[in-house]
């Protein structure tokens, strides 16, 4: 007899929900011929996994990558979406002609002058594009379909039956898909959190692979916290999960610092004053109460502007709480401090009074790939 697909209700439900998105996804006037060549693949993986096929389990995982790259490359790049991008090839122009974007008075946002927010990863990340093809607008589409990749990949490791479910998940998430073409920044900064985590999920054998899945892993983090601040909230479960199972947490740590560094320096010793303040810009330039949040929703039922300062002592305690009682966990799995990290960057987005979807997106992200890595150990021996 053949042998039994491990985990076999996770993998039917992988592609039952990839199922379903082609159902949703063609559209009935033209039906696309690569979402009908989806849907029969789909109905033949899944007989498949029924009758215990040797290999399915792999097969569902990369058809998520599939599913992921239709989702996203049919959608086109929103012309009047956010500004963020149209903000980052400024900023990208201002340092290739010897300036500073973080004493640049940029002239593509809405409204004109807004700061240019994001630590200098982020500009790091979108250059190469930028420089090879004069244009960044694709770069967020591939890199969720990387992030449903890495996703698979991690089942190398983990046993694929483990990251089908959740690498579906992401692939076939609209919002997800829709919000890599809208000119956001936020998937592409959820795959350095993605990268990092699938790194360290390779990080757990003897050898000198897995060393160097440990080193590339921090550099990832690294990246991770200088192209977005979200990310620094998700390290310090990681760094106890790395402690708990006896790994050099202290080692990480500083490479993960190290790499901040390299990427922060240049651009704060040019400035220190304009550096910090556009940081601190992050959290201070959105003052109008909008989003998905709490304040957001009480405010449709009158008044909270007295409510204000009381969100932002509750978001800051409650994070650094969090975060406190992260680094006191014993946290079993990679996936668990993974999914832990997400939702200490989940209060504050809750109790912030501007938070708009794309900081969901990020988050979505790091979710799933957690869910991935529940399985995950680093060895302790």
């Amino acid at each position: 007899m053949p042998p039994r697909v491990n985990n076999k209700p996770a993998v039917l439900a992988a592609l039952v929900l990839g199922l379903f998105w082609c159902v949703e996804g063609i559209d009935v006037n033209a039906p696309q011929l690569d979402r009908v060549v989806l849907l029969l693949t789909g109905l033949g993986l899944a007989w498949a996994a029924l009758r215990d096929v040797p290999l399915v389990a792999g097969c569902t995982a990369y058809y998520a990558v599939l599913v992921a790259a239709s989702e996203r490359l049919h959608r086109e790049p929103l012309a009047d979406g956010s500004d963020v991008m149209r903000a980052t090839k400024e900023s990208l122009d201002v340092v290739f002609a010897g300036g500073n974007p973080y004493t640049h008075v940029l002239q593509s946002t809405v409204p004109v002058g807004s700061p240019f927010v994001y630590p200098p990863g982020e500009l790091a990340w979108y250059a190469g594009p930028y420089v090879l093809f004069g244009d960044i607008t694709r770069v967020d589409t591939w890199a969720g379909i990387a992030i449903v990749a890495a996703i698979a990949v991690v089942g190398f490791r983990v046993g694929m039956a483990n990251v089908a479910l959740p690498a579906m998940l992401y692939a076939s998430w609209g919002v997800g898909g829709f919000r890599a073409v809208d000119g956001q920044n936020d998937v592409s900064g959820s795959l350095l959190v993605v990268l990092a985590l699938v790194g360290l999920g390779f990080a757990d054998r003897e050898g000198r692979w897995s060393r160097v899945a440990f080193v590339l892993s921090a550099v990832f983090f690294g990246w991770a916290i200088a192209f977005k601040q979200f990310a620094l909230l998700v390290l310090p479960p990681v760094i106890r999960y790395v402690a708990v199972r006896g790994g050099d947490w202290k080692r990480y740590a500083l490479i993960v610092a190290g790499v901040v560094a390299v990427f922060v320096a240049p651009f704060f010793v040019q400035d220190p004053g304009a550096f910090v303040e556009k940081q601190i810009a992050a959290l201070t330039f959105h003052d109008e109460i909008w989003g998905a949040n709490i304040l957001h929703t009480l405010s449709q039922y009158g008044d909270v502007t007295m409510l204000v300062p009381m969100f932002m002592i509750l978001s800051l305690a409650g994070t650094l709480g969090l975060a406190v009682l992260a680094v006191r966990w014993d946290i079993p799995t990679l996936g668990a401090a993974a999914l832990a990290g997400a939702g200490i960057v989940m209060l504050p987005l809750l109790l912030a009074r501007w938070t708009t979807q794309p900081y969901y997106v990020y988050v979505g992200a790091i979710a799933a790939c957690g869910v991935a890595l529940l399985t995950s150990r680093i060895r302790t021996e």
